[in-house]
């Protein structure tokens, strides 16, 4: 499995540190989904997404992240646990 980041813009994907490349090979590779989250939150990364490919037989799992100005958090559709 590889979990990358992508601009949704360019659709470029995150290789090295403000480094974007047109090739999903060389982009840099999370070990997980939380993982890159962190790293959009951490790094102030806004309008990009994150790309889950799970292999050839399955389709990739596409989630848009966009970081909060406020509370460099990655904010995305899923509720967050114990909040109403």
């Amino acid at each position: 499995m590889k979990v990358c980041i992508q601009d949704s813009a360019t659709r470029q994907f995150l290789c090295e540190a403000k480094t974007w490349v047109d090739s999903v090979d060389k982009a840099l590779n999370f070990t997980t989904s939380f993982a890159a989250f962190r790293h959009c939150a951490e790094a102030g990364l806004s309008n990009v997404r994150l790309l889950v490919d799970r292999g050839l037989s399955r389709p990739p799992v596409i989630i848009p992240v966009e970081t909060s100005q406020l509370t460099k958090r990655p904010i995305t559709g899923f509720p967050r646990r114990g909040v109403e």
